[in-house]
């Protein structure tokens, strides 16, 4: 495998992680309404992910392993992702609030930057900010 073939190969592991957290944020509440699935859906597009690797997932979603981005911008634009999720229904539902804590701390954010940084990122999402707007502002704001 060349340098190429190797660093690709990392980056579609880290963007199917990345769905996997996507889809469980979704599912927190236990019930995946259509508007998760139709963002799901745009940003599984955004990732070039086919809807085989999609379906596959979402079926066994334990068998994708769970990868960090190596960058902090990839690591804030995640939870942005994750965070414009729980939001996508128009209601915080506690578990997903839980969940997109929960991977926060996963990506590296301090322990007590997590609630400022996520409380944050709900209010750049629900004002409609635009994902590389609010994720250079958090980028700035938690060094």
């Amino acid at each position: 495998m060349g340098l190429r073939q190797l660093f690709e190969s990392y980056d579609k592991k880290v963007l199917r992680s990345h769905f996997k957290h996507l889809y469980a944020v979704a599912r927190a509440d236990g019930d995946v309404e259509s508007e998760e699935v139709e963002l799901l859906i745009r940003l599984a597009e955004k990732f070039h992910m086919p809807g085989s690797e999609v379906t596959a997932i979402i079926k066994n979603p334990e068998s994708v392993t769970d990868k960090t981005p190596k960058s902090r911008r990839e690591r804030i634009e995640h939870l942005y992702d994750l965070v414009t999720v729980m939001l996508v229904d128009d209601r915080i539902d506690e578990r997903e609030l839980v969940l997109c804590k929960s991977f926060a701390s996963k990506l590296g954010v301090l322990d007590n930057d997590v609630d400022p940084m996520v409380r944050d990122l709900i209010e750049k999402a629900m004002r409609g900010e635009a994902s590389e707007k609010a994720v250079e502002e958090t980028l700035i704001k938690y060094r």
